[in-house]
């Protein structure tokens, strides 16, 4: 099920994935905007899903290895 872009008016079916740096105090995280592929406007932002999980067993793993 579709929405319309806010800007555009068009049905939005998909949408364009950038990567963005989200800042906050004392941390970087790596994210993405959600853009309308029709007039490019950014819909949405977060924190990327699959950056944030490769991160996280990352340093599991740096972790077990000091053991």
């Amino acid at each position: 099920m579709a929405g319309k872009c806010p800007k555009c008016g068009n049905l939005v079916a998909s949408v364009t994935l950038n990567e963005v740096s989200v800042n906050t105090i004392g941390m970087i995280w790596r994210g993405v905007t959600y853009s309308c592929q029709s007039c490019n406007s950014v819909l949405s932002v977060g924190i990327d899903p699959v950056s944030l999980k490769s991160d996280l067993v990352d340093e599991i793993a740096a972790l077990l290895h000091k053991r």
